[in-house]
């Protein structure tokens, strides 16, 4: 077993491999969430600060700002952390999607799971019909090799 491939590994079902290939937008949502907290969170800092600022003795404003700060940075970690694995994600399915010989599965999944269109409006875009595009999709996922 040389080069890290192990033989005895299982491969992937046609649901497992779907699942793997919306990972990717997965991710990017996770990403959009995380991101909108922190917005969120940077706004209460603002304003707890500019409470602090025209309040010399406000109470407790202190302890509010420091849970702030820290919830700001577990976030700021936590999206750092989900960018690198979004990234490696998309990488990973990239190379398995180019490795693909027939251009219509590349088009199709390239598409469905690295643009995030809808299996409707990849058929628009590719000229062919829905139910078509259904049937291509299902060859292009069996044919995929998940490395």
């Amino acid at each position: 077993m040389g080069e890290g491939k192990r033989k005895d590994v299982m491969p992937l079902t046609y649901e497992q491999k779907i699942e793997w290939l919306k990972s990717y937008r997965a991710l990017d949502t996770k990403i959009e969430s995380l991101t909108e907290d922190l917005q969120v969170w940077n706004a209460r800092a603002t304003k707890i600060t500019a409470s602090i600022s025209q309040e010399p003795k406000a109470a407790g404003s202190g302890d509010q700002l420091q849970r702030c700060i820290d919830q700001i940075c577990e976030l700021q970690t936590e999206i750092a952390q989900e960018m690198e694995k979004l990234r490696q994600r998309k990488q990973q399915i990239e190379v398995a999607i180019r490795a693909l010989d027939d251009k219509r599965y590349r088009d199709l999944l390239w598409h469905r799971y690295i643009e995030g269109v809808s299996l409707a409006l990849t058929a628009e875009r590719m000229n062919r019909s829905w139910r078509w595009i259904q049937e291509l999709h299902k060859e292009a996922v069996e044919s995929i090799k998940i490395l």
